[in-house]
């Protein structure tokens, strides 16, 4: 019984995926979604973002950055080597998996799928920040949504592999996000956060 549901939520994720992939296909998309889920892509306008924020809040600045490398050394880790070994789920775009109609723009890949290492980081980030600036909250969720989007796009996840990478790190940003209120009650002097 158990296994029939699996195997119907997995075959149901298979078809989500091939309408996500291919229905918005075009050539704009086409090329946008491989620069934006390409994370060096980010380098610089995440350089520029870093260097306003400084600016602006100071000490305030410094503790969230460090908090969010914090957050991207726990829960990368925690996704490739223990969640996708786990799981064990092939990428759709796995030299062994044949999906027809499937556009994968970023080429074949061997890693493990589930769940999105991307997704999990992204929305833990949009979960940290929204706890820090809560009134831009649709901002950091909505930039984490069109990443988690180009994975699908892309063709290198299926929704699933997005939708818990993005609860998985949404529970582990707000987690963090929780433990720095405690740190800043106990600290004065990085006060305004």
């Amino acid at each position: 019984m158990t296994n029939s549901i699996l195997s119907d939520l997995l075959m149901r994720d298979e078809k989500l995926f091939v309408l996500l992939n291919t229905i918005l296909s075009n050539r704009i998309f086409d090329f946008l979604f491989p620069l934006i889920t390409d994370v060096d892509s980010w380098i610089v306008p995440a350089g520029i973002a870093i260097w306003f924020f400084y600016r602006k809040e100071k000490k305030k600045a410094l503790f969230i950055l460090g908090l969010s490398i914090l957050l991207v050394a726990i829960t990368d880790p925690i996704c490739v080597r223990i969640l996708k070994p786990f799981f064990h789920r092939l990428r759709p775009c796995h030299p062994s998996m044949v999906i027809d109609q499937v556009h994968y723009l970023m080429g074949r890949k061997t890693s493990y799928s589930f769940p999105s290492a991307h997704a999990m980081n992204i929305f833990a980030q949009a979960a940290l920040f929204s706890g820090f600036y809560p009134k831009r909250w649709g901002y950091f969720f909505g930039f984490a949504c069109i990443i988690g989007f180009s994975r699908i796009y892309v063709g290198v996840h299926y929704p699933l592999d997005v939708f818990f990478g993005a609860i998985f790190g949404a529970c582990c940003g707000w987690l963090l996000f929780i433990i720095g209120q405690k740190i800043i009650k106990r600290k004065p002097g990085i006060q305004n956060v």
